[in-house]
């Protein structure tokens, strides 16, 4: 399928009359991270490359805004170490009435930032005030209060003291991972002599939640650190809630839709199922409870929507789900309900043994749990010869902290396959999809009778409890594909900021399952007047691609979320978006991109964040519209420079579409493709295609990046204006010589 321009978009993108654009701005912190629902509170925004203007954008309505202080850089931050310094915003914010886990950006002269997280609360909120270092300077506040502080180095401790009376059963929860923070605290109560009482870290992630039964009218006290004393700093804030309200720990079954029993702490009600606290109390209990209309309002799920409250990672960014009802307390954030097309069935939990496995009537989806220590369930189900089901186990994906495998064996035993961790990976750093779950199997019967299925995790000796749930589903087989879509920028956090007269370039992944392989196109929607979205396919079998957004050169400011689509014949599917949360410590942009998996979440919101700001510096323009090639040889295409009569910088030309071009060197990013001096404003790129591409049609993506890369050690932590070329159609018709 070939991809035409129209002459009307050609003369526009070829115009002239381009302002300086600035690099993208980045968000550091947002303090505090949070507020009470419909009360004002004044939050601080640092970060880099605010120049002017900012404004606010939240992933859901209800927020007003309003700035009490300009972006000025932080007087305390050292001019000459290695960054660009900290530019700081200060709004006035004021919440929805609705409690919620929400996302919040910049957005400037200078463009659109990254997320951060923003919790709107139903406690008393205040900050955290030093000193606060010792038992005897902990900062007093009233049971049912949030605190939001900041580790600020690696030996800083704070203290929170509150009053409680005998026989409360106080929780105490401390925020880090899921608020984007890079806090993993360990938390200790303690009586004011100093005799210890309950501690946690590690509950989810970074975050740490404990509970405890008041032994005496008194006073008490919180103590937050950094675990091991290791790390501190700004980016080292948390949120810190100390309540007698029911906390919410699992809902069974991890099903949606379904009825649920809810298990935690303070909730109204006590179960036998025997579950128990760090302390030896058993959790309690809410049996059957249903959903209220609030929560179906907020879940609303559908088929091919992932809908969560905590960080959702790239390992669970495929799954179709939704955050576990919860009744309105808080904690569970963290946990999801894969969503069934049933039939629902519910573990047994008398199949220990493959005598005793549970019988099942395949297709459908099981609930279960790892619920007490080497906890092992077996599941048998008949299948006739030339049967072809896929059995999947989702457990960490789901927020399960198990290390799941499943055994498929004939009736007699003899091992047919054993699964373990999945292998699958759609990026090696930017969106890491490995997982601990064990991969997707396709199981064709090879003769009648009854086979049987063991579910259990590798650490069921030391993982198991009340959390540690998981749902075997046996399907037949559904080709499907799911997408997701993030800045290409594969090491940093950024955003979709689009100058005038110029193109965006994001990064699709492309999750293909059951076999299915067919190109899918690509298509914007809501978009703002004066944006557009050409044509664009992700050529069949491929896991990756490329999404170009123009702007015309009389588009409006704008801030706000479009809608990525995915087609391929009937099937349909709008892409996840995802961003980078922090760039690794002391990484400047002119350093390659570590080779390690990047901390990688999905924004919160309607869809893909996207702001109009500036005008292009320069465009970078593809004389052709396409090319053929036989895989293994090269193919030449003429790149044109239009510049500004200010930008006088060479202009480094690189490929967006892997795999075309120049071949990366060790851990080494990919070299540029070719330069265009300052002087010129045309030359010739040469482009490999390596030798083992499947023959197929390609959309190709080049990619400008203004001057050459500064010296290593040099004082930039953004790289320089980057735009991309309309998509070429590439025809890869078999190998070359």
């Amino acid at each position: 399928m070939s991809h035409s321009r129209p002459a009307a978009v050609l003369a526009l993108l070829l115009a002239t009359g381009f302002a300086t654009a600035q690099s993208g701005p980045q968000l550091h912190t947002a303090f505090p991270p949070g507020g009470k629902a419909g009360e004002p509170v004044e939050v601080t925004f640092t970060g880099t490359g605010f120049a002017g203007e900012e404004q606010l954008l939240f992933s859901a309505k209800g927020f007003t805004a309003e700035r009490i202080g300009d972006a000025k850089p932080d007087p305390k931050a050292d001019p000459k170490a290695k960054g660009q310094p900290v530019a700081v915003a200060k709004f006035k914010v004021t919440p929805p009435k609705e409690p919620g886990v929400y996302d919040v950006r910049v957005v400037g002269k200078g463009g659109l930032t990254n997320p951060r997280t923003f919790v709107v609360g139903t406690l008393a909120e205040a900050n955290e005030v030093e000193p606060n270092n010792d038992i005897g300077q902990a900062q007093k506040v009233a049971l049912e209060s949030t605190v939001s502080g900041v580790i600020s180095a690696p030996t800083d401790v704070d203290y929170v003291g509150f009053k409680a009376k005998a026989g409360q059963n106080v929780v105490v929860a401390c925020l880090a991972t899921g608020i984007d923070s890079r806090l993993s605290p360990d938390i200790l109560v303690s009586t004011i002599d100093g005799k210890a009482l309950a501690a946690n870290r590690n509950y989810r992630g970074g975050d740490a939640v404990l509970d405890f039964k008041v032994p005496a009218d008194g006073e008490y006290v919180v103590r937050v650190a950094q675990f091991a004393y290791t790390t501190g700093g700004p980016d080292h804030f948390y949120r810190l809630s100390i309540s007698t309200a029911p906390w919410v720990e699992a809902a069974f079954p991890p099903l949606y839709p379904t009825r649920a029993t809810l298990f935690g702490r303070n909730l109204p009600g006590q179960g036998s199922e025997p579950f128990y606290r760090p302390d030896g109390r058993p959790f309690d209990t809410l049996l059957e409870f249903e959903l209220k209309e609030s929560d179906e309002k907020l879940l609303a799920p559908r088929r091919g929507t992932l809908a969560a409250r905590y960080p959702v990672a790239p390992m669970a960014a495929m799954i179709d789900a939704t955050a576990t009802p919860s009744s309105g307390a808080p904690g569970l954030d963290s946990a999801l309900a894969l969503l069934s097309d049933g039939p629902r069935v519910l573990d047994n939990d008398k199949n220990g043994t493959p005598e005793t496995a549970q019988a099942l009537a395949p297709p459908c989806d099981v609930a279960g749990r790892i619920g007490k220590k080497n906890d092992r369930h077996w599941y048998t189900f008949d299948a006739t010869k030339g049967d072809v089901w896929t059995v999947e186990v989702f457990a960490e994906r789901l927020g399960s902290q198990i290390d799941a495998f499943f055994l498929l064996t004939d009736e007699k035993g003899k091992v047919i396959v054993e699964q373990d961790d999945g292998l699958d990976t759609l990026s090696p750093n930017q969106f890491y999809t490995k997982s601990d779950d064990p991969g997707r199997y396709r199981f064709a019967a090879p003769a009648d009778g009854k086979y049987r299925l063991l579910v259990s995790a590798r650490d069921a000796g030391i993982q198991f409890g009340v959390r540690e749930q998981y749902v075997l589903r046996i399907a037949k087989e559904q080709p499907e594909f799911r997408l997701a879509v993030m800045p290409v920028t594969p090491h940093m956090p950024d955003a979709g900021t689009l100058a005038r007269n110029g193109a965006a370039l994001f990064t699709v992944f492309v999750f293909r399952t059951d076999g299915f392989a067919e190109p899918v196109t690509l298509e914007a929607k809501n978009l703002p007047p004066g944006v557009k979205c050409p044509q664009q396919t992700i050529p069949a079998g491929q896991t990756r691609g490329t999404l170009v957004l123009t702007a015309d050169a009389d588009a409006k400011d704008f801030e706000g979320f479009v809608t990525v689509t995915g087609t391929a014949g009937k099937l349909s599917s709008d892409a996840r978006p995802f961003t980078v949360t922090w760039t690794p410590t002391g990484l400047q942009a002119n350093q390659p991109p570590p080779n390690v998996p990047m901390l990688t979440r999905m924004d919160r919101g309607p869809g893909l964040a996207l702001a109009v700001r500036g005008t292009a510096p320069f465009l970078l323009t593809v004389a052709e519209t396409g090319a053929k090639v036989k895989a293994g040889d090269k193919f030449e295409l003429t790149v044109k420079v239009a510049r500004d009569a200010q930008f006088k910088d060479a202009v480094q030309v690189f490929s967006a579409t892997p795999p075309f071009g120049p071949k990366p060197q060790g851990n080494n990013p990919a070299p540029a493709a070719a330069t265009v001096a300052a002087d010129k404003s045309e030359m010739k790129v040469s482009i490999d295609v390596p030798a083992n591409t499947p023959p197929g049609t390609y959309a190709l993506v080049l990619r400008g990046v203004a001057g050459a890369a500064p010296a290593k050690g040099g004082n930039n932590a953004r790289p320089g204006p980057s735009y991309p070329t309309l998509p070429v159609t590439v025809v890869v018709e078999g190998k070359g010589k």
